[in-house]
């Protein structure tokens, strides 16, 4: 009696354990959503057969009777089929043609395909389940069996969701990995370059997060982070790209919003975040939150580039006291502590016009990819600012804006205003010329533009920073704020420099006046401006090669070319 008491007992332990941790066949058979079939096959009477079935089950079915259409309807992106159910002979091929070509497109998820087929011996068997074909179904059709055979495969896709949502899907926080984000972000990132939309990045971290984790432990850190992540979720569109980027580091990617929409709901949401009260076992907390937000920009090259921006920006916010927001804007214009004065010693006062390359050729927003695009092979010029018939500036295009429209086949028509790059990073002359260099230190960036009224004057990238620091700021040597150079023998190697530069301009300035001479007066124009940008450059290391001149050189330049202009 004893013993039949016990068995009792345990089995109904058994039964509730059962209950309480393991799925039912009923939980994986179900669908959340109607599940999409692709019936293929040639005979009428076998598709609508196959389709009455399945639609009774609560099964979407879609019908073709040939490869090409099967094809067509697969990749489709309207469609997402979690099953194929194909004959073998079709008119335009054969199901194991199919399922080879089915497995090639590519799709979200995993589709599940069974072979119906008369041909039911084991070597048939074989070849389609070698092809890609998941189980087989013999002719004539029976209701019973493909029902059984189609709810096998569902319980297979309702596992494989389940263990791609753990895959995609932060454990702790329960939003979308890195991995993921990156995905997605890079096909938003190809639409608006593509589209010419606006797009905004916004980066953030919880402020001072590790003094947490030091006075309540791990575990309540942890609830921080789930509390943050829910309010971050709740603050979202479903347009929005969102992630725990790392740690207690979050990231938002905001399609078709520009940079001031933006600060808007980043400040918003920094808000909603300090006004929170997260309940820990022993104590209710209240955290502040540091954000960077960087938009698109003309000199990015990618996705990359804009999270850098981001997250310089993010650093910027915490080294200015947390708990506040840093734009693009407010980064460029920041400068480190310079307690020393090191630096300050190095630039002495210097500005962006001392060290900028001037600007001698523009295009206008009419003239065509055709004609920019020989324009640059012609003079070897690799961009050009953009400006409108006032002189203002517009834009700017470069080779790699004019290749991603080469392969269109009316390169005539085509404007530069359809592919020219907007968001400009401009500086004005007088800016210092710290200021930049801290800025193209910070980021992947090589190159802005120095404008003024409006205008573009100059181009200053890394190499005419270098070039400053080459002709100035290392020949210095600072003797009650006299400039003399260090020795003889850098004297000589400055003069052979001199001499170098003088006589390669004095070339150019013969081929010039040869050129004008022997070419046709329509080809003066560009001929002249590919020439003088060619110049440009030498006339830059004369000038900041003479004693005395500040290291002003590309002012004195820009100032001659006004000159000449007038």
């Amino acid at each position: 009696m004893d013993d039949l008491r016990f068995r009792g007992v345990w089995k109904s332990l058994v039964v509730k354990s059962t209950e309480l941790s393991t799925p039912t066949v009923q939980q994986f058979d179900s669908c959340p959503i109607r599940s999409r079939v692709l019936v293929v096959d040639d005979d009428k009477l076998i598709r609508t057969l196959i389709s009455e079935f399945l639609t009774r089950e609560g099964y979407e079915v879609v019908t073709a009777d040939n490869c090409l259409q099967a094809l067509d309807l697969l990749e489709d992106p309207k469609h997402e089929f979690k099953f194929m159910v194909t004959d073998w002979e079709l008119p335009d091929g054969n199901g194991i043609d199919l399922i080879r070509h089915a497995r090639h497109v590519v799709q979200s998820h995993y589709m599940y395909i069974v072979m119906a087929t008369s041909h039911g011996d084991r070597e048939n068997l074989t070849r389609a389940l070698n092809s890609g074909a998941d189980d087989f179904l013999t002719k004539p059709i029976d209701r019973s069996e493909l029902i059984a055979r189609i709810r096998a495969g569902q319980r297979i896709l309702n596992l494989e969701t389940r263990l791609t949502q753990l895959a995609n899907t932060d454990v702790l926080t329960g939003l979308p990995t890195r991995r993921v984000f990156e995905e997605l972000v890079a096909k938003e990132w190809s639409r608006a370059q593509r589209y010419r939309l606006p797009l905004s990045c916004v980066i953030f971290d919880i402020d001072f997060f590790k003094r947490i984790n030091d006075i309540h432990g791990h575990a309540a850190g942890d609830q921080v982070l789930r509390e943050i992540a829910r309010v971050f979720a709740s603050s979202v569109r479903k347009s929005d790209i969102i992630c725990r980027y790392g740690g207690e580091e979050f990231c938002a990617i905001l399609p078709e919003t520009s940079s001031a929409q933006a600060y808007i709901w980043a400040d918003n949401i920094r808000k909603r975040i300090a006004a929170t009260e997260v309940i820990l076992d022993a104590a209710v907390v209240n955290v502040t939150i540091s954000l960077g937000l960087a938009e698109p920009l003309s000199e990015m090259e990618d996705l990359s580039d804009l999270i850098e921006v981001a997250d310089h920006c993010l650093l910027e916010a915490k080294s200015k006291g947390r708990n506040q927001i840093v734009a693009f804007n407010e980064l460029r214009e920041s400068v480190c502590n310079d307690p020393s004065g090191h630096l300050e010693s190095i630039f002495q006062g210097a500005i962006a016009a001392d060290a900028m390359t001037p600007v001698v050729s523009t295009v206008t927003p009419q003239s065509s990819v055709f004609d920019i695009s020989q324009f640059f092979l012609d003079y070897r010029i690799p961009s050009a600012p953009v400006v409108d018939d006032e002189g203002t500036l517009v834009g700017i295009v470069s080779e790699k804006d004019l290749m991603s429209v080469a392969v269109r086949s009316n390169p005539h028509e085509i404007e530069i205003s359809e592919v020219m790059r907007r968001n400009l990073i401009c500086y004005p002359p007088s800016i210092s010329l710290r200021v930049v260099w801290e800025f193209l230190n910070r980021v992947s960036i090589r190159t802005v533009l120095i404008t003024e009224n409006g205008k573009a004057v100059g181009v200053l990238s890394r190499q005419s920073i270098l070039r400053w620091f080459a002709n100035t700021a290392w020949k210095r040597k600072d003797h009650g704020n006299s400039l003399a150079f260090q020795d003889e023998q850098e004297q000589r190697l400055a003069m052979r420099r001199l001499e170098q530069a003088a006589k390669i301009l004095a070339e150019t300035s013969r081929q010039l006046t040869y050129d004008v001479e022997t070419r046709t007066p329509d080809e003066h124009g560009a001929m002249v401006i590919g020439t003088v940008s060619k110049m440009q450059d030498l006339m830059v290391e004369l000038l900041a090669s003479v004693g005395g001149n500040g290291g002003n050189g590309a002012m004195h330049l820009h100032s001659a070319i006004e000159s000449l202009g007038e």
